[in-house]
C-alpha cells in the first residue's frame, strides 16, 4: 500500500508561471519609476539602522583596542536615538498623518534644545525657585510633599516646555491671516497645529526630544559613574547604566511621550473647538503633570507606576484614535484597521429646514458645479437604516459656519470675521442633475483659489462655482480661509 504522505497532492496545483523576461525595473527595483524611494517612511528606517550600526560598531572597536570607555556616551546616545526612532515611526505610521515624519520632528529638536541651553532658565525659575517646586520639597520622603514637589519640579515644568512650541503652532493656526504673511509657507504648514492628531503627534515628538537629551546626557553617564566609583569596577558601572538605558526609552512610550502627546491632543482640540479653550488645555496640562508627578512618587504611594501607566495607556491610544477619527472626518486620514468606527452617527444632525448632502466618494475630481461633464454616474445607495446624514460645513480658522441648501452666506456680517471678508458673499447651490452634491456659488467680486483633495487648485471666479467635498480648502483672499469638513 502506499504511503499516503508520498502521494501527490491533488488540492495544490501548480502555481502558474509567466516564461517572459523580468523587466529592467524588476532587475533593477530602485530605478523603477514605480516607486519612490525617497518617500517611504521605512527606507529612512533602514539608512538609519544602517549609519547607526556602524557607529556602534565602531565604538565598540575602539573600546576593545584602548580600554578605555571614552566612547560610551556615543553608544549611550545612538541606543537611544533608535530606540526613540522605532517608536516614533511606529506611531507616526499608525497615525496616518499627512505630515511629513520630519516635520514632526521639528518639536524633537527644540525641545531637546531648551534643555540643553539656558532656554530652560525660566521654566526652572518659575516651577522650581517661586512655586513650590524646590528640590527640598522633590526629594522629600513624605508622600504627599514629595508628590507636590514633584507636581511642580516635575510635571507642570518639564510638560510645559515638551509642548511650548505646539502652543506656538496653536496660535499660529488661531491667527492664520496674521501668520501666514510673516512665516514661508512651507515652514507655516509644518509648524501651524491644523487640529488633535497635529497636537498629539508634535507633543510626542517632543516627548522623545526630552527623553534624547535626559537620557543619554543626564540619567545613564550619571549612574554609570555613581555605580564605577561605589563599586570600584568600570564593568559595573556599565552594565548598570545600560540596564537603566533599556526602560527609560521604551518606557516614554507611556511616560514623556505619552504625556506630551496627551496634551498636544488637547491642544490641537482647542484649535478647532474653540468654546472654553484655555480651559481644556490647562485641563490637560494639570492632568498630565500629575501622572508624571505620580510616577515619580514610586516607592512612596503604592502602585503609583502601575497606576500612572495604566491611566496613561488608555488616554494616549483613545486620544490618538480620536485624533485620526476627527481627522478622517477632514479627509486627512484613511482607516484601515477597523479601530474606528466609520458612520457611528455621532455627529451633529443636518438642520430640519433642508437636507443635508452626503459627498460623493465615488465622484470624479471636485469639478466646479454646473462645468460640463461626462455622464454622471449613479449615486450610491443609502441603506435604509442609515443613520442621519452629517453636515457640511465652513471651518475657518475663528469661526464654523454651516452649510445649507440655498443659503446665502455673506461673510462680511460674521463677527468673529470681521476685517477680512468684506464685500465677501457666496450662496450654497445644488449641482443641476445630482441634487446630493453642493457647491459654493462666488457671488462677490474678486476670484478665488480652491484647493481640491489631490492638491491640484482651481480658480473660482465671480458667478462660477466650487463643489463642497469634505477637506476641499477655499481661499477667500486677504488671508481668509476655510476648509469644508463633514462633522
Amino acid at each position: 500500500m502506499t504511503d499516503p504522505s508520498k502521494r501527490p497532492r491533488q488540492d495544490m496545483p501548480p502555481v502558474p508561471r509567466d516564461f517572459h523576461e523580468a523587466s529592467q525595473s524588476e532587475l533593477v527595483p530602485f530605478r523603477s519609476s514605480s516607486i519612490n524611494l525617497l518617500k517611504s517612511p521605512i527606507f529612512y528606517m533602514v539608512a538609519a539602522t544602517g549609519a547607526i550600526t556602524l557607529v556602534l560598531f565602531g565604538a565598540l572597536g575602539n573600546i576593545q583596542q584602548t580600554g578605555s570607555l571614552a566612547e560610551f556616551q556615543t553608544i549611550t546616545v545612538a541606543s537611544v536615538s533608535y530606540l526613540l526612532l522605532i517608536v516614533l515611526l511606529t506611531i507616526y505610521l499608525y497615525s496616518r498623518s499627512d505630515k511629513p515624519f520630519w516635520g514632526f520632528g521639528l518639536n524633537f529638536v527644540f525641545t531637546a534644545l531648551i534643555i540643553a541651553t539656558p532656554l530652560a532658565k525660566p521654566y526652572f525659575l518659575v516651577f522650581r525657585e517661586i512655586l513650590p517646586g524646590s528640590m527640598e520639597n522633590a526629594l522629600s520622603n513624605d508622600p504627599m510633599t514629595h508628590f507636590m514637589g514633584m507636581f511642580f519640579a516635575a510635571g507642570l515644568c518639564e510638560e510645559l516646555m515638551k509642548v511650548t512650541l505646539v502652543l506656538f503652532g496653536a496660535w499660529i493656526a488661531v491667527h492664520a491671516a496674521t501668520w501666514r504673511a510673516r512665516l514661508p509657507s512651507k515652514l507655516y504648514d509644518l509648524l501651524c497645529i491644523r487640529g488633535p492628531l497635529d497636537g498629539l503627534m508634535m507633543g510626542i515628538f517632543g516627548g522623545a526630544g526630552f527623553i534624547l537629551l535626559e537620557t543619554a546626557y543626564e540619567y545613564v553617564p550619571r549612574t554609570f559613574a555613581q555605580t564605577a566609583e561605589a563599586t570600584g569596577s568600570a564593568e559595573a558601572g556599565l552594565a548598570t547604566a545600560l540596564m537603566l538605558l533599556l526602560p527609560r526609552t521604551i518606557g516614554g512610550m507611556v511616560g514623556h511621550m505619552a504625556w506630551a502627546g496627551i496634551t498636544g491632543y488637547f491642544i490641537g482640540l482647542a484649535v478647532i473647538r474653540p468654546t472654553n479653550a484655555w480651559k481644556v488645555i490647562a485641563a490637560a496640562w494639570v492632568g498630565t503633570s500629575a501622572l508624571h508627578a505620580l510616577w515619580n512618587t514610586t516607592g512612596l504611594i503604592p502602585a503609583a507606576n502601575l497606576i500612572s501607566v495604566a491611566i496613561s495607556t488608555v488616554l494616549l491610544v483613545a486620544c490618538l484614535l480620536k485624533a485620526r477619527q476627527l481627522d478622517m472626518s477632514m479627509g486627512r486620514a484613511v482607516e484601515t484597521y477597523g479601530s474606528i468606527v466609520v458612520g457611528s452617527g455621532n455627529a451633529p444632525a443636518a438642520p430640519a429646514s433642508a437636507p443635508a448632502a452626503t459627498p460623493m466618494p465615488a465622484a470624479p475630481a471636485e469639478a466646479p458645479v454646473g462645468a460640463p461633464s461626462a455622464k454622471p454616474e449613479p449615486a450610491a445607495a443609502t441603506p435604509a437604516a442609515s443613520s442621519t446624514p452629517a453636515q457640511l460645513r465652513l471651518i475657518f480658522d475663528s469661526a464654523t459656519i454651516p452649510v445649507t441648501l440655498g443659503k446665502a452666506l455673506d461673510l462680511s456680517r460674521v463677527s468673529a470675521l470681521a476685517g477680512l471678508s468684506e464685500e465677501l458673499r457666496a450662496e450654497v447651490t445644488a449641482h443641476p442633475t445630482r441634487p446630493d452634491v453642493l457647491g459654493l456659488k462666488n457671488l462677490g467680486a474678486a476670484p478665488w483659489t480652491a484647493t481640491l483633495r489631490d492638491g491640484t487648485q482651481q480658480r473660482i471666479v465671480p458667478e462660477r462655482n466650487i463643489r463642497l467635498a469634505d477637506g476641499v480648502k477655499i481661499d477667500f483672499g486677504g488671508g481668509l480661509i476655510a476648509e469644508v469638513m463633514l462633522q
